[in-house]
């Protein structure tokens, strides 16, 4: 049975990290720590108590939430996963599974050299819902009732046709 819990305020929804090569291997700890590059130095902050904090990186119930979301495929870390096609031109492939939230999701840049951060650039991406998805989320948010209602009636359908093909007479 659990005992304790803790609510995470604030964190990201989705989370994913990509670099050219591990971490380590172009900036010291402390530098990670300060910059929030990784998961494990990424602000993940919790209500205990009344306090709001990030607590340290072997917190149970931090590695608990990262595991779940690593699950989840919400977050992720990839030491390989940008490459640079010139000097000045970089790809990186972000996967986003179908359980991320709608919305927009904001690309934090940074560019290393010799152990610091020498450049750093923002920009945003959007999730929307397309097509039928589109009409189906819009209809049980704006009209609940008559979504409820039709959703129901399909439910009662479904399961009188059913019982008139395997029916066994």
């Amino acid at each position: 049975m659990n005992v304790e819990s803790r609510t995470f305020v604030d964190v990201p929804s989705y989370l994913s990290v990509l670099s050219t090569r591990p971490f380590n291997d172009f900036t010291d700890e402390q530098t990670q720590r300060r910059l929030q590059v990784g998961l494990s130095h990424t602000l993940l902050t919790q209500q205990i108590g009344p306090d709001l904090a990030d607590v340290v990186v072997d917190d149970e119930f931090r590695r608990a939430f990262l595991r779940i979301k690593e699950q989840r495929k919400l977050y992720s870390e990839t030491t390989n996963g940008v490459t640079f096609l010139t000097p000045t031109l970089f790809r990186g492939a972000i996967e986003v599974p179908a359980e991320a939230p709608v919305g927009t999701y904001d690309v934090d840049v940074k560019l290393f050299a010799d152990g610091a951060m020498i450049a750093r650039t923002n920009s945003a991406f959007d999730i929307v819902k397309v097509g039928f998805e589109r009409f189906i989320a819009g209809s049980a948010a704006d009209h609940g009732l008559l979504y409820g209602l039709a959703t129901a009636a399909m439910a009662i359908m479904t399961g009188w046709f059913a019982s008139v093909v395997f029916r066994r007479d």
